[in-house]
Parts: structure tokens; sequence; C-alpha cells
């Protein structure tokens, strides 16, 4: 089985890369196949092109927005990992624009001309999310409960709501103290490797 992770972060030498090396040790004890996209090392451009909206109902969206390797990847992923920091209580800018970009009509769901959508990610049976809080002190539980519902909510429409979401998030206390952090690494890498 293959999994793509999806990480968003600008410095991969902090806290946000221990998050991606555990969250592909995790999935790789899992038994699967890990892809890795990582969005500021491949320059993403998160905003959406004048010419990539007037395309966006069109079966040409993903090839307007050049985002065809992705595609590619997402068209046999069996599990979607998403790895980033909170900031400002929800994930960065790039990796909305990711969504908006890349999970596009053709590739995440499908358009009928009658205006019908119909999933288009029915083969991802897992939606993972990795995150810490950055800076510490963004209301916690109350963004966790958020992002849950939305990756969860929105990803599980995309796959004919046949998936299940699990969230490790790491509070302040993880990012900033060492005992804690080397715990929730283990406990998420542990976590991971359950995913079948």
């Amino acid at each position: 089985m293959t999994a793509v992770v999806v990480f968003t972060h600008p410095k991969p030498d902090q806290f946000a890369g221990e998050l991606l090396d555990t969250t592909v040790a995790g999935l790789s004890a899992a038994g699967h196949e890990v892809d890795v996209i990582d969005l500021y090392r491949d320059n993403f451009e998160a905003a959406m092109s004048p010419a990539e909206w007037r395309s966006y109902a069109t079966t040409d969206a993903a090839d307007a927005a050049g985002i065809g390797p992705y595609s590619q990847l997402l068209a046999r992923a069996d599990v979607l990992a998403f790895v980033f920091p909170m900031w400002w209580s929800g994930p960065p800018s790039m990796l909305k624009g990711f969504f908006d970009r890349a999970l596009v009509p053709g590739v995440a769901f499908r358009l009928a001309d009658n205006g019908r959508v119909s999933p288009g990610l029915r083969h991802v049976r897992r939606v993972v999310v990795v995150t810490a809080a950055e800076p510490p002190g963004h209301f916690p539980q109350r963004s966790t409960r958020q992002l849950a519902h939305a990756f969860g909510r929105s990803l599980r429409r995309a796959t004919g709501w046949r998936t299940r979401t699990l969230v490790c998030w790491a509070g302040p206390g993880e990012a900033t103290n060492d005992d804690k952090r080397r715990r929730f690494l283990s406990r998420t890498r542990d976590r991971l490797a359950g995913l079948r």
C-alpha cells in the first residue's frame, strides 16, 4: 500500500522535521511505501492564478495548475498524511493552497454536467494529520477539534465518506520539553505503525 505525506514547513531542521521523520518511520513500519511531497522544497505556489480559476470546472484543471506529478501521487495513495505546524490556529497558507490547487476536479472529485459532485479519491482509506502548536498557546484544544473536523469532513467527502481521520497533535509542552517531545514522537510512531 502507498502513503503520500504532504509536508509544510520552511525550516525542516526544527520540530516539524522530527514530526516528518516520525511520520515516515511509522507509516513505513506499517508496511506502506511512502512518498513525501515537501511543499517548501518544491517552491509550491499557493495562490491560484486567474487562468487556473477559469479552467477549474473543466477536465484540464490539474494540467492548468501544473500539478500533474502531485495528481499522480494522489491517484495511488491509500493513506494521505499531512505534517505541518499550527499557525494562528490553522495550517500554513501554503498547505491551504495545496488543497485549492492540487485537490481539483478530476483529482479529488468529479463534476458532472448537471453540477453534481462525486468523490474522486475513493481509493484513500485513511487520513492522518500530524501537527504541533507553533508558537505555543494558540487555543490548542479548540484548534485541534476544528482541524480534525475540517480535514476529516472535507477529505471524507472526496473519498466517499469511507476514510477515518487520525490526528496526532503536539501541544506547547511537547514542542519545548525534550522528554515530552521524545514520548510524543514515540507514541505517534507507534500509532502510525498500527495503520494497516
